[in-house]
């Protein structure tokens, strides 16, 4: 699990940012459902399917992780 919380972000700036990161993968989870539903076949959005497969095979704190790295 990815600790936002261990970053050296000031406090009134790290709940801002954790929220952000979690809208972020709202954001990508709703993607990947609207490329497998009618995206696929946009010219501009078929090479993503690497894109959806990671986001399909990865769970919140993966993709928590994924956009901001792992904490240390």
């Amino acid at each position: 699990m990815v600790d936002l919380h261990s970053w050296p972000a000031p406090r009134s700036r790290r709940r801002t940012f954790n929220e952000a990161v979690i809208e972020m993968v709202d954001a990508l989870r709703e993607y990947a459902e609207d490329w497998q539903d009618h995206l696929l076949d946009a010219p501009n959005h078929r090479e993503n399917w690497g894109l959806v497969q990671l986001i399909s095979l990865s769970d919140d704190d993966q993709l928590c992780e994924w956009l901001v790295g792992k904490a240390q």
